[in-house]
């Protein structure tokens, strides 16, 4: 079997993408796999596709054009088979406002949303992009001037408007429809913004999360709720605001980052998986399909 990992991109998450994917592609070397990487551009992004020999689609991208159902939706048409979700679901979960609608109506909670600057009622408010992930584009606004700043700053982009919750920020994995376990993140600058994210030190993670056994119990049971009705597949990761005893759904990443200190290998390593031999259950899945 020929395994084609697609890195990369052309999201503002690109540097990210590149370093998942060849995190996965050395994980699959070492499992013995015949797998190759194509590094997607706007230049190459169909034709690439289209003309290399592979099996499986192994998707190592984040972001839109990867993330967001349009790289599922083009490999369905090719007949290649991929990890992760299908095109639908992947498209749904990308965007926040779309998410959100859908789970509130399952109970689900979560922050109030605001459709404008003139909705708001109470603030600090967050507002952000829709559909980016790595929380580029987050604005934490104290008062209406904030608000719209950012609201100007991000013009063009589709927003969410969404109360700030104080608390505490959690994130749960899960993979075909169980969950693996629940990290507790702790940055140092008090937001979990790109810099805090991806600047070594800059953020603790609890592994596992010290928060009780009844709420790490719940944020699990949750976290699969959400992926049984968004219909996910392969592995995914539940953030959520812990607050005052209760748990506040923030978004779902339909490809989480994927090297091996990543969150999602972190969880997996606590159901027993070392990071290959994570990588090598994704391909048993997807490849049968």
């Amino acid at each position: 079997m020929k395994i084609a990992v697609l890195m990369g991109g052309i999201s503002s998450e690109r540097e990210i993408s590149l370093r998942t994917g060849e995190a996965i592609l050395n994980a699959l070397i070492n499992k013995g796999y015949d797998a190759f990487k194509i590094d997607l551009n706007r230049e190459n992004i169909i034709d690439s596709l289209r003309d290399n020999e592979y099996d499986l689609a192994f998707i190592a991208l984040h972001g839109e054009y990867g993330e967001d159902g349009r790289i599922q939706a083009l490999l369905d048409i090719l007949g290649k088979k991929y990890t992760g979700s299908g095109f639908t679901q992947s498209a749904i979960s990308m965007d926040k406002d779309f998410t959100k609608k859908i789970l509130i109506s399952e109970n689900i909670l979560m922050s109030r949303s605001y459709k404008n600057v003139n909705e708001i009622k109470k603030y600090p408010v967050v507002i952000k992009p829709a559909t980016e992930g790595s929380s580029i584009g987050l604005y934490i606004c104290n008062n209406e001037s904030d608000a719209k700043e950012a609201i100007e700053n991000l013009r063009g982009k589709k927003l969410v408007i969404e109360e700030f919750i104080k608390g505490e920020e959690i994130t749960v994995g899960v993979f075909e429809g169980e969950a693996l376990g629940v990290i507790k993140i702790k940055p140092k600058s008090g937001l979990y913004d790109y810099k805090s994210k991806y600047t070594k030190g800059e953020t603790e993670f609890e592994v596992p999360a010290n928060i009780g056994e009844s709420l790490y119990k719940k944020a699990m049971d949750i976290s699969e709720k959400i992926y049984k009705i968004l219909e996910l597949d392969g592995g995914i990761r539940v953030d959520m605001i812990l607050s005052e005893g209760k748990l506040y759904f923030l978004e779902v990443n339909t490809i989480p980052g994927m090297t091996e200190t990543s969150l999602l290998p972190q969880m997996a390593k606590l159901k027993g998986y070392d990071f290959d031999d994570f990588v090598k259950k994704m391909v048993q899945k997807f490849a049968k399909i």
